[in-house]
């Protein structure tokens, strides 16, 4: 845990490569063999996974982090939250100065005024966040402790996943399922679950899926069952590496607040160096869910 907790900042291949190593010793003291896929595409993307012939499940974390987001991304989306109300909000906004004219004097005014603040503060994107607890240094640890179960039950059908540049648009994940597809890992049409912020101070256990998913339900009665609660929600957007895997149903599984807007959720304190909290207690009660219902 210390190890993994040290290396907070993983942007750049040397990071990268540190971290993965930290990995490949864990796994490899527990029983497993690992291996190393580097992919290329428009950039180079290097994936962990644990040897499974042909798994019944996939469970899948990002280990790559993020930059500093703007401060107030964190309060919109605190505001309206991720779900359906995101994408209408943003037609509403982009049709508005057809239909209502009157609009476009605001909107400039409003634009010309707050264009320098806004311009500044996409400066931090430049930066490293410091602070990667929840996201998603709680997926990695998550999989670790799903590995240390699957040894003490010895169960054989499982593959762990450590994917590369989700934060630069899931691309780790699109070419890890590109490749599983062509060489037919994936006939079995395993279930397939990626973890993603569920140490943070997040309240709601939330399931994502972004097609149909004949074991949604499944999970969500498991972690209701588990925490006394659980919202299970469908969107369009991209919003963690289950997104890659969707045509096989693929679930996201994260923790998270309600939007003052109702119906929205939203993580706290992500891509900010605010994401310095870790519920351990949690993220093994939940790994132990997740086992014991495959078991």
């Amino acid at each position: 845990m210390e190890k993994i907790l040290e290396i907070k900042k993983r942007t750049n291949r040397y990071e990268k490569e540190k971290f993965l190593a930290v990995l490949e010793e864990k796994l490899s003291a527990l029983g497993f063999e690992c291996h190393q896929d580097v992919l290329g595409g428009i950039s180079t993307k290097v994936n962990l996974s644990t040897k499974c012939e042909n798994p019944d499940y996939i469970f899948i974390a990002h280990y790559d982090t993020g930059k500093i987001m703007p401060f107030w991304i964190d309060w919109l989306f605190r505001i309206i939250g991720v779900n359906r109300q995101l994408l209408m909000i943003g037609i509403i906004i982009f049709w508005s100065k057809y239909f209502m004219p009157w609009l476009e004097v605001t909107q400039e005014v409003v634009a010309t005024s707050l264009s320098f603040i806004f311009g500044l503060s996409f400066f931090s994107i430049l930066f490293p966040n410091p602070k990667n607890f929840d996201d998603n240094t709680s997926g990695v640890i998550t999989l670790l402790t799903i590995a240390e179960l699957i040894k003490q039950k010895n169960l054989d059908n499982i593959q762990l996943l450590f994917v590369d540049k989700e934060e630069k648009g899931l691309l780790g994940s699109f070419a890890q399922y590109r490749k599983m597809k062509n060489d037919g890992s994936l006939k079995n049409n395993p279930k397939v679950i990626s973890i993603d912020c569920v140490g943070g101070r997040g309240e709601i256990p939330l399931i994502v899926r972004n097609g149909k998913s004949s074991y949604e339900k499944e999970f969500a009665d498991l972690i209701e069952k588990g925490f006394g609660k659980c919202k299970s929600i469908r969107t369009l957007l991209p919003l963690s590496d289950n997104f890659a895997f969707r045509k096989l149903g693929a679930l996201n599984i994260s923790f998270v607040s309600k939007s003052l807007i109702p119906g929205g959720y939203f993580i706290k304190g992500i891509h900010s160096p605010m994401d310095k909290f870790l519920k351990t207690e949690r993220i093994e009660k939940l790994a132990k869910l997740l086992v014991n219902e495959i078991e």
